[in-house]
């Protein structure tokens, strides 16, 4: 049986002048432990979703060098042990991924956005997607309570389907702060898509990088703003 992803409490809500009695749905955390060999132990708090991949995931892109990825020794609940094991998956082109119209960028983001999700029940999850523009397709979404807890689940997705996210477009729902890019560099993505907001920091290590930086993507609106793309994959 799958955990429950949310929990129902009684509460007040004054509204229009009156409070009264109110019962919400809030989120559920659980706290996941993972020890990694050689390098260290850590403790996430997450929604009840997949611990293990959000395991391998926080170790290959918090705790492992280039070059290495976590595989699972043992799991116990929500304890994982996990060894580093060099990394099977080709050297990813720098260059990619390809060119994008800006009318296509936009429609992805409807769809992005649009995708039934666990938002609507509690406002309390971010959402994060891997867009494959060879196959013209979202291969692989992740929600959580924290932003971060989603980049590092579509990252053990391709520690387990041994994908390299180079050359896949990432869609966030979250603000890109200089920690965010900072994972998103360290994933090997090239090209950015947030809803939200865009910081200075994130913009600086994003142009550095020579990463594209799209952020304020709003479907509803039918805008976005190019911060950076040296590499001109947004297109008119």
């Amino acid at each position: 049986m799958e955990a429950a992803l949310t929990r129902e409490i009684a509460c007040r809500r004054f509204k229009n002048g009156v409070m009264r009695p109110f019962a919400d749905d809030v989120a559920v955390e659980i706290r996941v432990r993972l020890r990694l060999a050689g390098y260290g132990e850590r403790e996430l708090f997450a929604a009840p979703i997949d611990p293990e991949g959000l395991a391998l995931g926080h170790a290959a892109l918090d705790m492992l060098p280039q070059g290495l990825v976590p595989v699972v020794r043992r799991a116990e609940g929500l304890a994982f042990d996990l060894d580093a094991v060099p990394d099977p998956r080709p050297a990813a082109d720098s260059s990619l991924p390809p060119s994008v119209a800006a009318p296509d960028l936009l429609a992805l983001v409807t769809r992005f956005i649009a995708a039934p999700g666990l938002w609507d029940g509690t406002g309390c999850f971010h959402r994060a997607a891997l867009f494959d523009a060879g196959r013209g397709e979202f291969i692989a979404r992740a929600e959580d309570i924290g932003r971060h807890n989603c980049l590092d689940r579509l990252a053990g997705y391709g520690v387990r389907q041994g994908v390299s996210l180079a050359g896949l477009l990432l869609f966030l729902s979250c603000r890109v702060t200089a920690s965010m890019m900072e994972k998103a560099l360290r994933a090997g993505f090239r090209m950015v898509v947030s809803r939200s907001a865009v910081t200075g920091a994130a913009y600086d290590a994003a142009v550095a990088a020579g990463v594209t930086l799209v952020g304020f993507a709003r479907d509803a609106e039918a805008r976005f703003t190019v911060f950076t793309d040296a590499a001109g994959r947004v297109v008119a």
